[in-house]
């Protein structure tokens, strides 16, 4: 904005699509190989850069329940924490990046989810439908030391009227105890006309204890893959199995609306 503002021939630069096309490719936001089609706006594309970030909005309560919708708030509702309570440390676990919190559930369900417009994101219908991107979707959950509970995820890919195109969903009954766990999946070969991802979790305790004794969650990601395509190619069966709780490891009941 302030160059910008210098004279007209820093202006002409600092507005052409030559100057935003290369720091797209030096950041590695776009190449012929990962995107066949360049975008149309170049700097448009590489402040939203919607293929390389997680697609997610408050993925772990920093800012408490701003873009989630709750569903269910059983029990004594959920709760947020800014350390998790009777857990360990997450940071023991993955390398944490900046800040989290998490949210915690109690002896009723506790249910929240989140709907993804992928347009409004920057993502080009051409993109979604011709090379329709690998979609990479986790997170992170955890018990308590005194209590078992109960975690569930769904994700659903909807077309532009909120039709199902592909679903996903996973369940897991834990002990007490302090671990986190992962849960991750790869969307792969979904139909053509994807425009909406609708990502929605729950949890409760199996103990029925008054207070937040359930499953807690945070770090939810949705996001894009396109380094499969400059890289090794790999079948849809590994792909969709590349998790330990991956749908086809899955025992439980699948979780239902």
């Amino acid at each position: 904005m302030k160059c910008s503002c210098v004279c007209q021939t820093w202006k002409r630069l600092i507005d052409s699509q030559t100057l935003w096309r290369t720091k797209c490719e030096r950041a590695g936001f776009y190449s012929t190989d990962l995107l066949p089609s360049p975008p149309d706006d170049f700097k448009k594309y590489f402040f939203q850069n919607p293929y390389n970030r997680n697609l997610i909005k408050n993925p772990c309560a920093l800012e408490n329940f701003s873009h989630w919708k709750v569903d269910q708030n059983g029990g004594d509702q959920f709760r947020i924490e800014e350390k998790p309570c009777g857990s360990h440390p997450l940071e023991n676990f993955t390398d944490v990046k900046g800040p989290y919190k998490c949210w915690v559930t109690s002896y009723g369900w506790c249910e929240k989810h989140q709907v993804i417009d992928l347009i409004s994101e920057g993502c080009s219908p051409k993109v979604l439908d011709e090379m329709r991107p690998e979609i990479q979707v986790s997170e992170w959950y955890a018990a308590r030391f005194d209590c078992k509970m109960v975690y569930q995820i769904k994700v659903k890919l909807l077309d532009e009227e909120s039709k199902e195109l592909k679903k996903w969903s996973f369940s897991d009954h834990k002990p007490a105890g302090k671990d986190w766990f992962k849960v991750d999946h790869i969307f792969t070969s979904y139909p053509k006309g994807l425009r909406f991802i609708k990502f929605k979790h729950k949890g409760k305790d199996e103990q029925f204890w008054a207070g937040h004794y359930g499953s807690k969650f945070t770090m939810a990601c949705v996001r894009f893959n396109l380094s499969h395509r400059s890289g090794e190619k790999t079948s849809e069966s590994q792909r969709e199995s590349n998790s330990e709780y991956s749908s086809s490891s899955s025992s439980e009941d699948e979780y239902s609306d």
